[in-house]
């Protein structure tokens, strides 16, 4: 599922802050009313848990016993035996490339199921629950757990770097109905300096190529150098080399595999080829796949149909070394009537580039070049 495993990545950097918290988050509820003067605040218990705790809660605080630990092995287990198997690929690729010390193991007396109701969340319904943590400072973080099929398969936490997930946690969080404790007590993502320096210095930077406003189209390659949470620092080469749509885009993917999603009433199918070279890679091989790649609306909404597909060939997907080179096909189903559809590469990353995908004006530029190269 390509939209899904860009999704569910979310799920594993927020396991992956959490490893390293030293910053935690506290809500209470006291007769209907916050406590707001440091006497009362001490009188609260911000950990009391649930009375009794149902099959899936116990899942939960038996996952956080057990991949909360320096034991690497115990953590494979854990990940086995609760993660839904959509899921467990990237929480085995985060076990693998963290060091020991970047675990912290939870005491699951500082650790409470605090709230539980039923959600359905991209399409699958199942259980939202609402948790916290109590660092040695006294200070709280909360998580918000998503199991369904009777598996853990979303963490959404409120201290993680991507704004995307942050905003999906405060919306979740409406839903329940523990109220907020004092500013004082609450663990929010705060950015640090050099991040902050950094989004200060990219400021007017709408005029670079391969931004929004500003996308590359085929024909034009494009090097980027950044640094991956799981692959380390990367530099490759990245240059759109074709774009099928429409009719000849679903025969392509028919005829891939006929169990393929057929578009729904007013989609297509855009196929694009990409051509990508790996300079450097810090943790090999690199891994080139679908979900690495968005289509965005000419309105701004991402298009987040969860689809597979198939049988492409060449496909783009692969695993790269340091000098490998790879041509392939990726897809994208959007609306036929979209005017100005655009694919990112890497959004909301250092990575980050969008192509456009519509020819349009640039059916000259494809003619002159395919004439003359």
């Amino acid at each position: 599922m390509k939209k899904a495993g860009k999704f569910f990545m979310s799920a594993v950097v927020a396991a992956v802050f959490v490893t390293g918290c030293g910053e935690e988050t506290s809500i209470e509820k006291v007769d209907g009313e916050t406590q707001t003067n440091a006497e009362t605040e001490k009188e609260v218990n911000w950990l009391e848990e649930k009375n009794t705790l149902t099959e899936e809660e116990q899942m939960i605080k038996s996952f956080v016993q057990h991949f909360y630990t320096a034991d690497a092995q115990a953590r494979e287990q854990a990940i086995d035996d609760f993660i839904h198997p959509d899921v467990q690929p990237l929480f085995h690729l985060m076990n693998g490339f963290s060091e020991e010390s970047e675990f912290t193991t939870i005491d699951l007396n500082q650790f409470a199921i605090i709230e539980s109701m039923e959600h359905e969340e991209e399409g699958e319904t199942g259980i939202l629950t609402l948790t916290r943590l109590q660092d040695e400072d006294g200070k709280f973080e909360e998580m918000l757990f998503f199991i369904y099929e009777d598996k853990l398969g979303w963490i959404f936490s409120p201290t993680v770097e991507d704004e995307e997930m942050r905003d999906t946690y405060y919306e979740l969080r409406n839903l329940l109905s523990a109220d907020t404790p004092p500013e004082d007590l609450l663990v929010k993502y705060e950015a640090e300096e050099s991040q902050e320096a950094e989004g200060d210095s990219s400021e007017g930077n709408e005029n670079e190529v391969g931004t929004r406003n500003d996308p590359l189209t085929i024909g034009e390659r494009v090097t980027l150098s950044y640094n991956d949470l799981f692959q380390g620092d990367v530099k490759l080469e990245i240059e759109m080399l074709e774009l099928i749509s429409g009719d000849e885009a679903w025969d392509m993917v028919r005829k891939g595999n006929e169990f393929n999603d057929e578009p729904g009433d007013n989609q297509e199918y855009v196929l694009a080829k990409f051509h990508v070279r790996v300079h450097e890679v810090e943790n090999e091989p690199f891994d080139l796949n679908h979900a690495l790649f968005d289509a965005v609306s000419s309105g701004g909404n991402t298009y987040d149909d969860f689809i597979s597909v198939s049988g492409l060939e060449p496909d783009l997907w692969n695993e790269m070394y340091e000098g490998a080179e790879r041509e392939g096909y990726t897809y994208f189903l959007i609306d036929k009537d979209g005017e100005n559809p655009l694919a990112a590469f890497q959004r909301r990353s250092d990575a980050e580039v969008w192509f456009e995908l519509r020819c349009g004006a640039w059916l000259f530029f494809l003619v002159w070049r395919y004439a003359y190269f």
